[in-house]
């Protein structure tokens, strides 16, 4: 078990560079990280969900060549958060799934381009909206799409 999130990382670092390639809308791919931390979050510590989120953030970076540190604040910030809140919120049902993660990738994509701004200055809001807001909702629809799978079920064999 204690091996599950560093091989479910190295499946998501596969699919985000590599697969999503083909399914990317207009150059617009889903947040895989995201979504991973996501799903990891609710089920662990907070402070392990914030590490975990810190690492997923760590390994984005590395592989995107954006500023270094900017995704590993963001992810270990919203592990944090969705550890803490998940005990609160009843998210069983696929209505409220959906809002949560929207407003996860939302909030994310927007402190995103707020620390982006404070930094290295505004940029053009139009030109970041076409990118920010396309990537919210396919990140959000992804992952809603994700959780409507149904688990499967080991086959069990009866004794002879």
């Amino acid at each position: 078990m204690k091996w599950a999130f560093p091989l479910t990382l190295l499946a998501c670092v596969a699919v985000q560079t590599v697969l999503l390639d083909f399914v990317s809308v207009a150059g617009v791919r889903p947040d895989c990280f995201l979504l991973l931390v996501l799903f990891w979050a609710p089920h662990a510590r907070p402070e392990t969900a914030t590490l975990q989120g810190f690492v997923a953030g760590l390994t984005q970076d590395a592989l995107s060549g954006g500023p270094l540190g900017l995704k590993a604040f963001i992810l270990s910030l919203l592990g944090f958060l969705t550890a803490r809140l998940s005990r609160r919120l009843a998210t069983e049902k696929p209505l409220p799934q959906f809002w949560l993660l929207l407003a996860a990738a939302g909030g994310a994509g927007l402190l995103s381009v707020g620390l982006l701004s404070f930094f290295l200055g505004p940029p053009p809001l139009l030109a970041t909206l076409r990118v920010v807001v396309p990537e919210i909702l396919y990140t959000a629809l992804l992952g809603f799409l994700v959780l409507r799978v149904p688990p499967v079920q080991p086959k069990r064999t009866r004794p002879a």
